[in-house]
């Protein structure tokens, strides 16, 4: 057995072994949970209970080469398109906001055709934010001496914002938030406390604005406060999300015995899909799902700690911050820790773009496993 294991690892070409394992078991547990969260939603919807999880198994295989392809590609050359690469998906961003913006359950956030073609430009957004900033930092380090060498990335990252604040998308300001500051502090950043202070003062009273500005926020912060008030409108999802975890018990109901799936928690196979694996898995189930994500969790930031090329370990800290946040905030709603707000939980949630773009980015993160101690800074 162990000369199999040893095989496999001169195949994957000296890449994090235990991160590519992490990764496809994550992602086939996720494909095992869409197929069961999403049976009876496309069942009556589209006649058929397996056909969303036979779109989000032909993203997974694609995405799965994809991420081998990628991770053959040097990521030292992302320098040479990273520029380019984040104009393109601010372009992108832009595009949302005209008569080619697609809307899903009330918000414009897709680009494409209908329901037969489209993809979120944010999910884009993601990785290409953090390789951006790591291209400026890795080109300008004598110039990181101050807070003045920094302009650059923050323009980058307030430009984001600014995007995603006209698509009233709030999750993935967030997101770009944490992608974009994690980059720039790896990069070692000296702040005094007061300047520390004041950018978290603005982050707050910017993140209170954005909030009141709109109804539907405003609603879901007082239904947080008031969990037991107004099961029936705008704690309904939160209420289904806990009934649904709470009912799973030590052992859960059985693989595929959901009942809140029967459309009685909205989102079940995207949003809340952890929901359901805590139904139907228990307590064991969800303990060790999260066990993995916290092993993932590690094992990126491992990368990014322990690579002896500065790029590198930006593009690294970057990308896993990404799926950091996703994963803590997405847990945090649907164990109603947090107000209800639309965050994926990675390689789990029903979503083409979604799921590509992390296996694209796993690529990213192999790559840099293997190559990233080969050169000196």
């Amino acid at each position: 057995m162990k000369k199999e294991v040893d095989n496999v690892k001169n195949l994957s070409g000296g890449m994090d072994f235990g991160m590519f394992v992490i990764t496809i078991i994550l992602l086939c547990i996720g494909l095992v949970m869409v197929a069961s969260a999403s049976s009876y939603h496309a069942l009556y919807y589209y006649g058929d209970s397996n056909y969303l999880f036979k779109r989000q198994l032909l993203f997974a295989i694609v995405g799965v080469i994809a991420m081998i392809a990628i991770s053959k590609i040097d990521y030292k050359k992302y320098k040479k398109w990273s520029y380019l690469a984040f104009i393109l998906a601010a372009i992108l961003l832009l595009l949302v906001m005209t008569p080619l913006g697609v809307t899903v359950n009330g918000a414009k956030r897709w680009l494409g055709f209908g329901t037969t073609f489209r993809f979120q430009p944010s999910e884009i957004m993601k990785p290409v934010l953090s390789i951006a900033i790591a291209t400026y930092l890795s080109r300008n380090i004598k110039k990181l001496g101050n807070i003045k060498g920094y302009i650059v990335p923050i323009i980058f990252l307030l430009i984001v914002i600014l995007l995603m604040y006209m698509q009233k998308h709030m999750s993935g300001m967030l997101v770009l938030i944490v992608a974009g500051a994690s980059v720039i502090f790896t990069s070692g950043i000296k702040l005094k406390l007061r300047t520390v202070m004041a950018v978290v003062l603005v982050v707050v009273l910017v993140g209170a604005a954005f909030i009141m500005a709109e109804d539907f926020r405003r609603q879901r912060l007082f239904s947080f406060w008031n969990p037991e008030q107004d099961i029936k409108d705008g704690n309904w999802q939160a209420a289904q999300s806990l009934y649904a975890i709470g009912s799973g018990g030590l052992f859960g109901r059985g693989l595929g015995q959901s009942r809140q799936k029967y459309l009685w928690l909205p989102e079940a196979q995207n949003d809340f899909i952890f929901s359901i694996l805590g139904e139907e898995l228990g307590f064991v189930g969800t303990s060790v799902v999260l066990g993995l994500f916290a092993f993932f969790i590690y094992k990126g930031y491992k990368i990014a700690l322990t690579c002896k090329d500065f790029y590198g370990s930006l593009i690294a800290s970057g990308i896993t911050s990404v799926f950091a946040v996703q994963i803590i905030i997405n847990i945090a709603v649907v164990t109603c820790s947090m107000p209800v707000t639309g965050m994926p939980l990675p390689f789990f949630s029903y979503g083409g773009t979604s799921l590509f773009i992390n296996l694209c980015s796993m690529g990213v993160m192999l790559n840099i496993s293997k190559n990233c101690n080969k050169v000196k800074e």
